[in-house]
Order: structure tokens, then sequence, then C-alpha cells
């Protein structure tokens, strides 16, 4: 038709667009169908149709929710009626980028089905003129990361002064509290600090009025027991006015883990735990039963959290406990360490790699156990980057006899030293490495350390 306007060119690429046909519109003008590109729409389509001679479509970012998250993506947004907002709102669906883990927000973590069913779910709300709320978005984090906290404000009878963050990851975890004028404070073990735990439960100190405060004392009887840090406990009120009451012991009924380490931070220990005591570990003659069915619902509390459970002895209807049932316990600072180490004679090649693996504060005998060691070298790089090695026995290293306790694994290497900067050993159960998180295992140069890694600590003498 002579009407038709075979002038303008449409251009094959426009701002968020790629042409894909032209037809001629019923009142005879030329016009191009384009297909928007990058997660545009032209209000909710993906093809916008424009006349010759414009220069743009209307293919424009509309989604409510950011396209990106920190190690993060969206996948797919939509209206949802939310029942935290009472309106409809929008939802952005997002993924992490390989290596990262996704956690929820808090709004779609009620419960293990809130969090399963709305896995990835982002509230963006219902304007795209406004900045959405971080915290009602994914987080994408590596692996093992802690959760961050919103610690209480108030705790009974006391306050928030402070909120502690975790340095590594940047987070608050922790929060120290102050009380009320008039009260006194019954302490964590980490005095008037509290925390937050994976399973987003809280220890927390409290304060209570001076006439009802008191702590527990814990003393542990051994007899002639040789089982180090462990006995038989005791234990008696200290009250605020500074008076202690009657010694007394507990009953080991319902007694549990958690309830002995708490007895043991008590007396400066890390952890501890419940023991059968030996004939040398007697009950204490004279002890009168005070208290029994003593148990914690976790592993880092004092015995006075609220969190742990003691009765009463002697309560009508309940069962009477005998001497041989007060409790026995052992206490320790360790619950598991490898330390490996490593030494090399530059002269001969001899390379030592001595073991010591504590199990509950006990060292455990080794002679017996599946385990085996690996002999590498790195070779160091700029900055702080390096990259090790695996060695292969007859080919960079001969065994020199058996493990023994005092020098460990013991090797001779017979490759060439100068294709090395340093050299370190690794230490294997089966197929599980025992020591993860190296520090001592290799002879490297202090300039090269990282903080939680292989380099960490230089130190090899």
């Amino acid at each position: 038709s002579s009407g038709i306007n075979a002038e303008c060119e449409f251009p094959e690429e426009l701002e968020n667009a790629r042409f894909i046909a032209e037809y001629v519109e019923y009142d005879g003008n030329r016009a191009g169908l384009y297909q928007c590109l990058d997660g545009t729409r032209y209000y909710s389509d993906v093809y916008d149709r424009i006349q010759c001679g414009a220069s743009s479509t209307g293919c424009e970012k509309r989604t409510y929710c950011p396209a990106m998250i920190e190690n993060g993506y969206l996948m797919r947004e939509w209206e949802w009626n939310s029942e935290y907002e009472q309106e409809y709102t929008y939802i952005g669906e997002y993924r992490c980028h390989p290596g990262f883990e996704l956690r929820n927000p808090q709004i779609f973590s009620s419960s293990e089905q809130d969090y399963e069913d709305k896995y990835g779910w982002g509230a963006c709300g219902r304007s795209r003129n406004e900045n959405v709320d971080p915290e009602n978005l994914p987080r994408c984090v590596e692996p093992g990361s802690p959760e961050p906290c919103n610690m209480p404000e108030k705790i009974l009878n006391g306050y928030r002064v402070e909120e502690i963050k975790n340095e590594m990851y940047d987070i608050v975890e922790q929060a120290r509290y102050r009380c009320n004028s008039g009260y006194m404070m019954s302490e964590t073990w980490k005095g008037d600090i509290g925390w937050c735990r994976s399973d987003r439960t809280f220890e927390l100190p409290y304060c209570v009025d001076p006439k009802d405060w008191y702590t527990i004392e814990f003393e542990l009887v051994p007899g002639t027991s040789k089982m180090d840090n462990a006995g038989r406990a005791k234990a008696r009120h200290n009250y605020a006015d500074g008076s202690s009451g009657d010694w007394y012991a507990g009953c080991d009924d319902h007694f549990n883990g958690p309830a002995a380490g708490a007895i043991c931070r008590s007396m400066g220990f890390r952890h501890g735990k419940q023991v059968t005591a030996d004939k040398k570990m007697k009950p204490i003659s004279g002890l009168p039963f005070g208290i029994t069915n003593i148990f914690c619902y976790h592993d880092d509390t004092l015995i006075m959290s609220p969190s742990c459970n003691a009765d009463k002895y002697g309560q009508l209807g309940w069962p009477i406990c005998t001497p041989e049932e007060q409790i026995a316990v052992q206490c320790f600072n360790e619950m598991w360490k490898v330390d490996v180490g490593f030494s090399m004679v530059e002269r001969s090649g001899k390379m030592f790699c001595p073991v010591k693996v504590l199990k509950e504060g006990k060292e455990m005998k080794l002679k017996n156990m599946d385990i085996r060691v690996e002999w590498g070298g790195v070779h160091l790089e700029s900055g702080d980057d390096y990259k090790t090695e695996y060695f292969k026995e007859g080919v960079h290293y001969t065994t020199n006899g058996k493990f023994s306790l005092k020098k460990g694994f013991k090797a001779r290497f017979t490759g060439d030293k100068k294709e090395y900067d340093c050299f370190f050993c690794d230490i294997y159960m089966g197929e599980h490495i025992m020591n993860p998180w190296p520090d001592k295992n290799h002879n490297c140069p202090a300039e090269y350390s990282e903080d939680g890694g292989m380099m960490e600590d230089m130190d090899m003498n």
C-alpha cells in the first residue's frame, strides 16, 4: 500500500529488548514486535510493540523485589495475601550462588513446616518505590555460619546494656545485662552476659530480690580414687548476706550429662560428665540428701539456670535414695581436641608427626586405633595464598618405623626439597581427617599465618 511508511527501520536491539518481527497495523502503519530481555517487562507482558520511528520500548524493570541479594539472586515473584501484613504483598523467591547456604527471614520461620513451605521467600511490600526491609529477605551465608540474634532488651527485673557481636561473622549473638535498682543478678557462667543458641533459645541472667538470692557452691570429694578432677559432689547454698547453708548431697535420679556440665562450670571447668563411682570413690559419710531430679536441657549452663531442674529431696511420695546414689562427676576443659605437630631435620630429611588426642579430658590410646598419616609439601604464593600437595610413599618419602607415643609417625623425605617451601602432615582415621583446622602440623613461616586455617600457628618447636 502506498500509505505504508517505508522510510524507517527497526533496530535489531533496543535497550532491554530485541527485535522479533515486523507487521502492518490495521491503519496501514508499520510496527515492530520486540521481546523484553534481562527480566524486564512491558507491564505484565514479555513483549512490546512500537511504531515506526520510535527509539525505545516499554520494557522496564518492574520487579517489586530486589533482583539480587548478597551471594544470591531472585528467581521469581508474585502477589500474595500476607498473614503478617494483613494485606496483599509481593513475594520474591531467592536462591544462593554455589557454595552458600540459604537462611529464611524470621517472618517465614515460625515453625519447621513454615520454613520448609516458604523456603527462600522474601517479603517485598507493595511499592516499587519503597526500599525493602533486609530483615524480610533471605540471606545467603557460608555453611555453618551462626544466626544473628535479637537479644531481648529486658530480663527478669533487669535490662540490656550492650549487644556483643561475633566479629568473624559481624552479627550479634550475645548481650550484657544489668539489674534494676534494688535487685541482685543470678549470673550465667559468663557472668552478666547472655547469649542465643543455634536452636534459637536463649541463656540469660536474671535478677531477684536480695532476700531470694543465692548461689549453689559445689565441691568434689574423690576419696582415694585416682580419676582426674572427679568425685562425689557435695553442695551448699551461699546467700546475699555472706552466710552459707549446710552441705548436702544430690541424688542421681534423672541426673544427666548437661547437669554434670553445669556443676563443673560452677567450679571453673568448661565441661563435665556423669561417672560411675569406683570402689575407691566411696559415698561421703554422714551427708544428707538435699536435692534430686537434677537435669538440664542445654549443656552450657550453671545449675541455677531456668533451663535446669533441681527438686527438694524428701517430698511426700517421691523415691528415697541410698548413699551409693550420691552424684559423681568428672570435670574437664576439652571435649575433643586433636593436637598434631610437625618437625623436620633439614640435613637428613627426617620428618616427625606427633599426635595427641583428648576426648572428654582424657588422652586416648592411639596404638590400637586405625589412624594414618599423610605427608605433604606446601607451595607458598603471593600474599597469604598457598597450595598443598600430598606425597606418595616411595616417590617422595619412605616410612621410618612404626608409630610411637613420643615422636608419633616418622618418615624420611627423599624428594627434592627445593621444590617445596615448607612441609606438613595430616592425620586420618579411615577417610576422615582428624585435624580439619590444623595449626601446628607444618614448618611454614609466620608471614603466611592465617586465622583458623592451616597456617594459624607457626611455632613448630
